[in-house]
């Protein structure tokens, strides 16, 4: 069924939100340690600061969820989308690793990721919602690619805070748009599938399916981050600075190539193949990114980091599809609420023991992450799809 004027409006101005949203995120993620590392020399401290912002994030959702059934979708995405860019600019200005830790965990309160798509999910039918979420997909890729290889590229000539202040401004023109295109929709039937509800939580953790899914959510989100902790910190005292951006843009190329492949492929029917061969690539690019085994010249670097792109970027498109597939109708939303729970908790860990193992037990975060790319594999065999 073709969406309707009102429907397309709706997904398009949430495509631009989330798209913007994303880009925010995606530009300060890879020279974030680089920026705290300016505030402190504790990696302790500076993984604290980098996986804060995945402890609010996890904490506050399903409370933004709750808060959006009852004063409106539009009102708390608005706020939401306001209180992070506010926060991010501010960031831009922090004097110190307490401080800069304190706004990072405020600025994930601003969960709203959660009520973006129950506002989408409540303006299209029940047998549209796939879609119109497929929609919004395709601009979290596009802010991937641009944002990963254009934050070290900017912060490289005009410097880290800059950064901040791009994206905080990205934020409020967020929030803007929200409030001059966005329409509170008169449905409420996604008011059961995101409320808070333990009952409902439990009923999808007791889906082996959809448990498998969330934990895996957890480990890409805990690998994503350890490896983003360490690959700037890698490449700036191997090969300085100025050369991030540079081995950043084939990487990226790649896991373009990779993402577009992968969509097609999962839309035959081969997700879980797909899956398994991009857990057997991050779990390979952790020893070339991450070994001692010989100087980091560049060809292991980017070779490491072309393997870690290529495998991640094959999940992102096909693990909420999973997700979204595997549920119950009536249980969307809360599936989507758990499995997003769990991711950013992920980040939390994964910013946390990066920060712990990367001074002193350095030879262990290969093993860790190789570890966490087995389990994950052997969680994809175990779904019966």
């Amino acid at each position: 069924m073709a969406f309707n004027k009102k429907q397309k409006k709706t997904i398009a101005a949430m495509s631009s939100v989330v798209g913007l949203r994303m880009l925010a995120v995606f530009l300060v993620l890879p020279v974030f340690v680089l920026f705290a590392e300016k505030f402190s020399s504790n990696f302790i401290l500076i993984g604290i600061a980098f996986g804060i912002y995945g402890l609010s994030r996890a904490v506050f959702q399903i409370p933004f969820g709750y808060l959006s059934d009852k004063i409106g979708r539009k009102n708390v995405l608005f706020f939401g989308m306001l209180l992070f860019g506010t926060l991010t600019f501010i960031i831009g200005f922090s004097s110190n690793i307490y401080e800069l830790i304190s706004l990072r965990f405020l600025q994930g309160v601003a969960a709203e990721s959660s009520v973006a798509f129950a506002l989408v999910s409540d303006t299209v039918s029940e047998s549209d919602r796939t879609k119109a979420m497929a929609f919004l997909g395709i601009p979290i890729g596009l802010s991937f690619v641009v944002g990963i290889v254009a934050g070290p590229f900017l912060s490289y000539y005009f410097g880290y805070p800059f950064l901040f202040y791009v994206s905080g401004i990205l934020g409020i023109i967020s929030a803007v748009l929200i409030l001059v295109w966005v329409e509170e929709p008169k449905s409420k039937e996604m008011l059961k599938e995101i409320e808070v509800s333990f009952k409902d939580a439990v009923a999808v953790l007791k889906n082996k399916t959809l448990a498998n899914l969330s934990i895996q959510g957890f480990l890409l989100s805990f690998f994503m981050t350890v490896f983003f902790f360490g690959m700037p910190l890698i490449v700036k005292s191997e090969l300085g600075t100025g050369y991030y951006y540079k081995v950043l843009i084939p990487m990226v190329v790649f896991s373009l190539f990779a993402m577009m492949k992968a969509s097609k492929k999962a839309d035959m029917g081969y997700e879980a193949h797909l899956l398994k061969l991009s857990f057997v690539l991050m779990g390979i690019s952790s020893i070339f990114m991450f070994s001692h085994a010989g100087d980091y010249a560049l060809p292991v670097i980017v070779l490491g980091g072309i393997l870690f792109f290529t495998g991640f970027s094959i999940t992102e498109p096909i693990m909420p599809s999973l997700v979204a597939s595997s549920s119950d109708k009536s249980l969307v939303g809360t599936s989507m609420g758990v499995y997003n729970t769990l991711q950013f908790s992920g980040s939390f860990f994964g910013g946390s023991i990066a920060g712990l193992l990367y001074h002193s037990y350095y030879g262990f975060i290969p093993l860790i992450l190789i570890a966490s790319s087995l389990i994950c594999y052997i969680l994809i065999i175990r779904i019966k799809k």
